[in-house]
């Protein structure tokens, strides 16, 4: 029995330690893809689809997901910061940062075996969907239509339909 949990507790130690060096690596990447500017792709590019490296999916591992993606989200989190609340609603100042993210999202999720988009993901989208968008508007503020419109426009519409009917009937009694 001795022995059985020795093996157990030596599994257990191994587990943790290929975690810690994964956790460590995937660190260190991370801080790779960030501290290079990466040139912009464009489809018209002849290595568009290209992948640099191939994804193989397995049991995605959720919690370093989330941990991971976490980070993703502080170093968003801190490059909106240094673009100032006033700059939140314009996309032109907006996107690259976004972009970032979402290449950091998707990076972890192939490193831990997850299919991008999964709902970890959503979740961390929608929490910076409602921190940081949900008060741009990109519709102008319209006022409301007049009474007056409002109620020709409906009116207008019900009250052609009989006459329409009218002139069908009438018209199918003069052929008969």
């Amino acid at each position: 029995m001795i022995c059985g949990q020795t093996t157990q507790d030596n599994r257990t130690a191994f587990e943790d330690e290929s975690i810690r060096v994964k956790n460590e690596s995937v660190q260190q990447e991370l801080d790779k893809l960030f501290s290079t500017e990466r040139p912009n792709v464009t489809q018209d590019d002849e290595n568009f689809q290209t992948q640099d490296f191939q994804i193989r999916y397995g049991h995605c591992q959720e919690e370093l997901l989330k941990h991971y993606g976490g980070q993703c989200w502080e170093i968003f989190n801190d490059s909106m910061s240094e673009l100032g609340k006033e700059n939140w609603c314009n996309m032109e100042k907006v996107i690259r940062n976004y972009h970032r993210l979402t290449v950091c999202v998707e990076y972890v999720c192939s490193l831990y075996g997850c299919f991008y988009p999964n709902r970890v993901v959503e979740q961390l989208f929608v929490r910076i969907h409602q921190q940081y968008f949900s008060p741009c508007n990109n519709e102008e503020d319209l006022p409301d239509a007049p009474a007056g419109v409002v109620l020709v426009s409906t009116l207008l519409p019900i009250l052609l339909i009989p006459f329409i009917v009218y002139i069908v009937v009438w018209k199918s009694s003069l052929r008969d």
